[in-house]
Formats: structure tokens, C-alpha cells, sequence
């Protein structure tokens, strides 16, 4: 753009009394180094989502999984491998792909529970890094206690912010 070019935006010759055409700037498409009309921009195609959708989200998404049995809650996943990972193949058996939700923050950071990342189809996220489209996405939601409290004190602090009302009835969250 031609805003956009190092440069004076001084008039280069009167606009008239010479015989020739009349130009503003050196920045002009016909000059050599001039600007680009209706040139490419780099855009941010990236939007925000409205705290009353996350919270309603969040809620109609887990009172379904809830309701179809898709959502686990157990006592922690601190220290959960690989190996351990093995004993629960009858459980997993036919589930394309699981997400496991964790309030322990620096369970992530060990060796522990990063090794389960690597397997095809699991997901490991901390409570500050899900998102609805995540709980969606997945066919088995495994959380434990820590990760459904700091949820439902997320959700109560977003209520309380935005004077959000109740949606969704019997929701877990």
C-alpha cells in the first residue's frame, strides 16, 4: 500500500501549468519502488468468542457427554504412563480418541504424563488450555477432581463478570 512506503508525501510538481500529468508523491504505482494498489496485507483471521457462548458451551457440552457416558471423572491423573495406559485397552477398546483433562499443572512438566501425548488419538490439557471445540472433538473425555473444580470455578467467575445466567439445566459444570 502506498501508506505503508518509507517516504515523503510531498507533491512532486504543481498540479497544473507544466502540459504533463498530474502525480502526488514518488509513492505512486508508476514510479519505480512505488506502492502497490490494492496490494496483499497480512490479515489476523483469528475472532474471540463471547464469554456467555464459552460458559453455555461448556455446560450443554458436558451435561451430553455426561449423559452419554462419555465423560469420566476420576480421582487424578497424576502419574499416569504408558504402561498404565495398557491396562485400560478393554476400556478404550473401540474409541478413536481420547482427551484427558488435568488440574495438576506440574504433572505436565515431569516425564510422567507427557509420555501419553504421544500416542495417536490422546490428548493431555491442562484446565487453562481446554476449550469446548476440544471436549467436541474427542469421543472419550477423561477428568479428574481438580480439573472439574477449577472448570466450575472458571465458569462461576465468568457468570459473575459478565452477569450471566443459567442455560443449560443439570449441568455437571
Amino acid at each position: 500500500m502506498r501508506s505503508e512506503l518509507p517516504g515523503s508525501s510531498r507533491k512532486l510538481r504543481p498540479q497544473k501549468g507544466l502540459g504533463m500529468a498530474r502525480i502526488k508523491d514518488k509513492r505512486a504505482p508508476q514510479f519505480k519502488m512505488g506502492g502497490v494498489p490494492l496490494g496483499q496485507r497480512p490479515r489476523d483471521y483469528g475472532y474471540d468468542i463471547d464469554p456467555t457462548d464459552l460458559v453455555t458451551g461448556f455446560s450443554a457440552i458436558c451435561t451430553t457427554k455426561l449423559a452419554q457416558g462419555t465423560l469420566i471423572i476420576v480421582d487424578t491423573l497424576k502419574g499416569v504412563s504408558v504402561p498404565q495406559m495398557s491396562d485400560y485397552k478393554d476400556t478404550l477398546s473401540g474409541v478413536e480418541s481420547v482427551l484427558f483433562v488435568t488440574g495438576y499443572n506440574p504433572g505436565l512438566t515431569s516425564g510422567q504424563n507427557t509420555e501419553i501425548c504421544f500416542h495417536p488419538g490422546i490428548d493431555l490439557l491442562t484446565t487453562e488450555m481446554v476449550h469446548p471445540l476440544a471436549l467436541v472433538k474427542h469421543n472419550l473425555v477423561v477428568m479428574d477432581y481438580a480439573a472439574v473444580r477449577q472448570l466450575e470455578q472458571w465458569v462461576l467467575d465468568l457468570k459473575g463478570e459478565h452477569g450471566i445466567e443459567e442455560r443449560v439445566e443439570n449441568s455437571p459444570l
